[in-house]
């Protein structure tokens, strides 16, 4: 192998350690991203969860002082105690996702898995993110159907 062997096969390798090296970089990027979607949806809940706290301060409050003697036997009480619980529960799920992805080693070498992020994303917070239509339905026919 001459002189311009040598150089193709060398900048080749490097082509591809540089390659290696940014798909584990893309990785652990990735990683971080997925865990601080995760970090914000577990925020938020908690501040469901406070909430829920002040609500069923106030309803048990109320009861007490309009004279109820088991406030917790009311219906509106056990509706804001199940919404506290099922938070916990997402939360708990959340933090187990966040486990799972930091357990998670980086790709592999000449391995490019850039839309794995896009399958994976988005898990239990889109339950609770409200679907807000730009346009209705009418709207948007009339657009496809009107000369432009």
């Amino acid at each position: 192998m001459g002189f311009e062997g040598n150089i193709k096969k060398g900048a080749e390798s490097g082509i591809q350690a540089l390659r290696d090296g940014t798909n584990v970089v893309f990785s652990e990027v990735n990683k971080l991203l997925k865990i601080s979607e995760k970090k914000i949806d577990i925020n938020s809940y908690k501040k469901k969860i406070e909430r829920n706290y002040t609500t069923l301060g106030e309803l048990v409050h109320r009861y007490l002082t309009d004279g109820v003697t088991n406030p917790l036997d009311q219906a509106d009480v056990r509706e804001v105690l199940q919404n506290i619980y099922k938070y916990n529960e997402k939360i708990q799920a959340l933090e187990s996702e966040i486990e799972i992805i930091k357990s998670m080693k980086p790709m592999e070498p000449g391995i490019n898995n850039m839309n794995e992020s896009e399958a994976q994303r988005g898990t239990l917070e889109d339950e609770e993110k409200p679907e807000v239509p730009s346009e209705t339905k009418e709207e948007t026919k009339k657009k496809n159907t009107s000369p432009s």
